[in-house]
């Protein structure tokens, strides 16, 4: 499955010329209690089209790293690259030191989901490319943290050329492996989950793919690790009569499976697991989006033990009955932090920042919205160093459409 594309086009945007970057001072509407917004930019590819960050993480020194997408649609000599992935690495201050982009060779759509570091100086980046004659294929890039420069890179196409994607990545510190979920397209199956086990020079190790009742819709989405190494994977699983529906599988790091559930919502919609957690102490936190009866998408939010026997579980609904996601958070200080999209009747869906307790009684409830009102999203967050934390996503703008957000708060 390892192969190399040999006409990847690696496209160092310029800082000054290609992305031009705007301190942008966020509209953020409280709902009970202020935060405090200490930074934030707003990075548009100057095309007016669709530019985002699904994920972001901090390497020991306190840089910022982020990953998504920029649209380059070209011009008279290149032609149109659709959606190219987008890597940049920023200052603590979020003052953009480099950034750089990766085209598949098809010139189609290309994103990145999540960047980790391993502590050694790498970096490494999982999301897909587009390639000739096999459509999105699994992208693992290993890059310098200095300069973010690209060591190496593979490509993973299933078995039927179909949609093949990345979308997270974990580094064990306990095997030194690295570890991507996301989803192989199979032509007998459709898509099935696909967990793979690689070395830091993106050897594979060991894969394993998982298909659902009904071969359609199977998807691993983020990780987590307990004390012992155990993996927990987050997504969904089709299933007959509910379409397809929350899933969270426990592996060792053979990638053998220990156990596995699933969390339906009260309709036949769609449930999606996204992030997930563990705190140390035997507890696995998990959040996504269950679709209700009569109130659209509604974020989920979960506690289990390692043995993923629930302990607990809410939802939370906007008043519009709109559509709310969750895709991802942090535990500090015996606070949930989580982001995503909460729709409200003024400034449509909007970037969510919410807090919890560790007994997911909500804290407090905030919302940004991009000056175009309209699909702001939250993708991901982290905590910072310091006793700040980070949120990246999408801001929708006035005549510039999506553009790339990442804000740094002070912690409550």
């Amino acid at each position: 499955m390892r192969k190399r594309n040999k006409v990847i086009l690696l496209i160092i945007i310029s800082l000054i010329l290609i992305i031009p970057t705007v301190i942008f001072v966020a509209l953020i509407r409280p709902h009970s209690e202020d935060i405090t917004l200490l930074n934030s930019i707003n990075i548009d590819s100057g095309y007016y089209n669709y530019d985002a960050v699904f994920g972001i993480t901090q390497d020991e020194e306190g840089f910022i790293y982020a990953t998504g997408f920029i649209t380059i649609p070209g011009g008279p000599v290149i032609p149109g690259n659709g959606t190219d992935i987008w890597l940049a690495k920023f200052d603590s201050n979020l003052n953009m030191l480099v950034n750089k982009t990766i085209n598949g060779n098809a010139y189609e759509n290309d994103w990145g989901y999540v960047p980790v570091c391993d502590g050694n100086g790498y970096l490494y980046v999982v999301g897909y490319l587009n390639e000739l004659g096999e459509g999105n294929n699994i992208f693992l890039g290993k890059f310098y943290c200095s300069n973010l420069s690209m060591i190496d890179y593979i490509t993973i196409n299933g078995p039927s050329n179909g949609t093949d994607e990345g979308y997270g990545i974990i580094y064990n510190h306990l095997d030194g492996n690295l570890y991507v979920t996301g989803t192989i397209t199979n032509s007998s199956q459709g898509y099935d989950i696909y967990i793979g086990k690689f070395d830091t020079d993106l050897h594979l190790l060991k894969s394993v793919t998982l298909n659902g009742p009904s071969s359609s819709t199977d998807k691993g989405r983020f990780f987590t690790l307990d004390n012992s190494g155990n993996l927990y994977v987050s997504g969904s699983k089709s299933q007959f009569g509910t379409n397809y529906d929350m899933w969270l599988g426990k592996f060792n790091t053979e990638l053998i499976l220990q156990n596995e559930i699933i969390i339906a919502g009260p309709t036949s919609g769609e449930d999606k697991g996204y992030g997930v957690c563990y705190d140390g102490g035997g507890v696995i936190y998990l959040t996504g989006v269950l679709t209700g009866i009569g109130t659209g998408y509604d974020i989920f939010l979960a506690k289990y033990d390692t043995d993923l026997i629930q302990i607990k579980n809410i939802t939370l609904n906007d008043p519009i009955n709109g559509e709310d996601v969750a895709y991802s958070f942090f535990l500090y200080n015996n606070k949930i932090y989580q982001t995503g999209v909460y729709t409200e009747a003024l400034g449509g869906a909007n970037a969510l920042i919410a807090c919890y307790n560790t007994n997911l009684e909500l804290q407090f409830l905030h919302t940004i919205d991009g000056s175009a009102h309209s699909y702001d999203i939250g993708g991901g967050i982290i905590k910072g160093l310091g006793e700040n934390f980070y949120v990246s996503g999408c801001l929708n703008e006035t005549a510039e459409n999506g553009n790339i957000w990442i804000a740094q708060f002070a912690l409550s």
